[in-house]
């Protein structure tokens, strides 16, 4: 099973951002939840090719805005 090493940085926001451990690649549009959370993935880089079942990348992010808020 693959292993998603992500460096994370939040846009719009004063999110200090994170690293994380994901199981699955985070695409553009989908939301990531961070400390509970929700964040719209905006780009995903490659850091560097693949190593054995570790992928490294970064992903920049910007806060989902709450319903009523």
């Amino acid at each position: 099973m693959a292993t998603y090493k992500v460096s994370v940085v939040v846009i719009d926001s004063d999110h200090p951002g994170a690293i994380v451990n994901l199981d699955s690649y985070p695409k553009p549009g989908e939301t990531l939840m961070l400390n509970g959370e929700a964040f719209l993935v905006v780009e995903t880089l490659e850091l560097m090719p693949p190593r054995e079942d570790f992928y490294y990348l970064h992903v920049t992010c910007r806060p989902i805005e709450k319903v009523g808020h």
